[in-house]
C-alpha cells in the first residue's frame, strides 16, 4: 500500500511540473462582416484550464481584454465594443472544452474594425504562454459608393489640414502674439515625485551572485559570476527593504552611470515578499506567483511577464516607477524623455516589495536614486500626471557587500 501511495505522489508531481504551450492556427482566419467566427486556441499537452488565467486581447491592449477568465469565472473586465459578442466555444466536436484545455474564442456580429491580431494568453502558477491569431474581414456588400465617399472625405481632410498648417505657421503674424511654450504629451515628473519614497536594498534578501553597496543603493553582478544559461538570468535579484500594501509610491533607478553607456540588461518591478534562500526558480516569475516587472534583455528587447515583446525608443537611461496599490497599477516612465512607457494592471493582495535585477553583460551598475523635492510652479502644476524627467546621473559608490550563500 505504501508503494502505491508513493507512486501516485510521484505521478502527481510529474504532471504538475510539466509546462504547456498555446497552439493556434498557422494561417489567417477569414470571415465576413456580420458573421460569427471561431478563433481556435488550445493548450498542449492538454490539461484542465478551469484554474488558469485565460485572456484574449487585441495587440497592445492587454489591460483592456476582449475576454478575461480568471478565478474560475469570466471577469467583468472587457473592452466595451466586445460586450455581448464574445464567449468560449469548442474548437471541434471532439473537444472537451476548458476541462480539455480548449480556450477557443467565439466572436459574433463581426465588423471591419475586428480585423487584425487577437492574442490568446494562458497563465498558470508555474508556466504561461501566448500566441497570435490573425483575423481577416471581408465586406460582401457593394462598396463602390463607400469608396467614393471615403475619397471625398480624405480629399477634404487633406485640404483642411493644409490650410491649418499654413495658418499655424503664420499665426504670429496673423495674431501679433509671440508663441507660448507648449508641452504636448509629456509626463509631469514633479507630480510623480510628490509620491516619492526613499528605497534601499534589503541586504538580508538577495541573490548570492549580486553585490549590494554598503549604503544599500547600488547593485551589480559579482565579479566571479558566469552566466552559462540561455535567456535572461531572472535569479539575479535583490529586493527593496520597503513593503507597500496601500497608497501610491514612486521611485527612480539610474541605468546610465557615467562614463559607462546605458545598461542593456536589467529587470525592475515589484513582487510579493519572499526569501531568496528558498527555492525560487525562473519558471515562478509569473503574475500568478506574485511578480510584476519590466525587463530589458539586451538584443532580445523589452518584455513584461504579461506581454513580449514591447518596444521603446530611445532606450531608458533613467527609469521612473509608480506603484498605485489601490488601483492595481504598476507604471514605468522614461524620465529623461518625459515619456510614459507602459502600465501593468492587476489586483494586488497583501504587501509587495520593490524588485531589482542588474542583468549580465553591462559595465554599469543599477542604482536607486533619492528623488529631489518637487518644484512647484503654475506651469508644472497644470500638467497631467503623464511625464518623465532628466537629471545628471549620480556617481556610484564602491560596492562592498557580498552574499556568500548560494541560491
Amino acid at each position: 500500500m505504501l508503494s502505491i501511495i508513493i507512486a501516485l505522489l510521484v505521478n502527481v508531481l510529474i504532471e504538475t511540473s510539466v509546462s504547456f504551450t498555446v497552439v493556434v492556427p498557422g494561417d489567417p482566419v477569414v470571415s465576413h462582416v456580420g458573421s460569427t467566427v471561431i478563433l481556435s486556441c488550445r493548450i498542449s499537452p492538454p490539461e484542465n484550464a478551469e484554474a488558469l488565467e485565460i485572456r484574449w486581447y487585441r495587440q497592445d491592449q492587454f489591460s483592456n481584454p476582449v475576454l478575461l477568465y480568471n478565478h474560475g469565472k469570466i471577469q467583468d473586465i472587457q473592452e466595451e465594443s466586445y460586450r455581448s459578442r464574445t464567449s468560449f466555444t469548442l474548437w471541434s466536436d471532439q473537444s472537451g472544452g476548458l476541462k480539455d484545455g480548449d480556450v477557443s474564442l467565439r466572436l459574433e456580429k463581426l465588423t471591419l474594425q475586428d480585423e487584425g491580431l487577437f492574442l490568446c494568453y494562458v497563465s498558470g502558477d508555474t508556466s504561461y504562454d501566448s500566441r497570435e491569431v490573425l483575423l481577416k474581414i471581408t465586406d460582401q456588400s457593394d462598396s463602390s459608393g463607400l469608396w467614393k465617399a471615403l475619397f471625398l472625405i480624405v480629399l477634404t481632410c487633406a485640404f483642411l489640414g493644409l490650410v491649418g498648417m499654413i495658418l499655424y505657421k503664420y499665426r504670429d503674424k496673423l495674431t501679433g502674439k509671440k508663441p507660448t511654450k507648449e508641452i504636448v504629451g509629456e509626463v509631469n515628473i514633479e507630480e510623480l515625485r510628490k509620491h516619492a519614497v526613499q528605497i534601499t536594498f534589503d541586504q538580508q534578501n538577495e541573490s548570492a551572485d549580486v553585490i549590494v553597496s554598503h549604503e544599500s543603493k547600488s547593485v551589480r553582478v559579482s565579479d566571479g559570476y558566469k552566466h552559462n544559461r540561455e535567456g535572461f538570468p531572472y535569479h539575479l535579484c535583490a529586493l527593496g527593504a520597503n513593503k507597500f500594501s496601500s497608497g501610491r509610491h514612486y521611485w527612480e533607478v539610474d541605468l546610465a552611470i557615467t562614463p559607462n553607456p546605458p545598461k542593456d540588461s536589467w529587470l525592475i518591478g515589484v513582487m510579493k515578499p519572499v526569501n531568496f534562500n528558498q527555492a525560487v526558480i525562473e519558471t515562478n516569475f509569473t503574475p500568478s506567483s506574485g511578480f510584476w516587472f519590466l525587463c530589458s534583455d539586451g538584443p532580445n528587447g523589452f518584455h513584461t511577464n504579461y506581454v513580449r515583446p514591447v518596444t521603446f525608443s530611445p532606450r531608458p537611461e533613467r527609469l521612473g516607477v509608480l506603484l498605485d496599490y489601490g488601483k492595481g497599477q504598476l507604471s514605468f516612465y522614461n524620465v529623461k524623455e518625459r515619456k510614459h512607457l507602459l502600465t501593468i494592471s492587476t489586483s494586488f493582495s497583501g504587501s509587495v516589495v520593490p524588485l531589482f535585477n542588474p542583468g549580465v553583460g553591462d559595465q554599469s551598475q543599477l542604482r536607486i536614486l533619492d528623488c529631489p523635492e518637487p518644484l512647484e510652479s503654475a506651469e508644472e502644476s497644470s500638467q497631467p500626471l503623464l511625464s518623465n524627467m532628466v537629471s545628471a546621473p549620480d556617481k556610484a559608490s564602491e560596492m562592498q557587500h557580498v552574499r556568500s550563500k548560494p541560491l
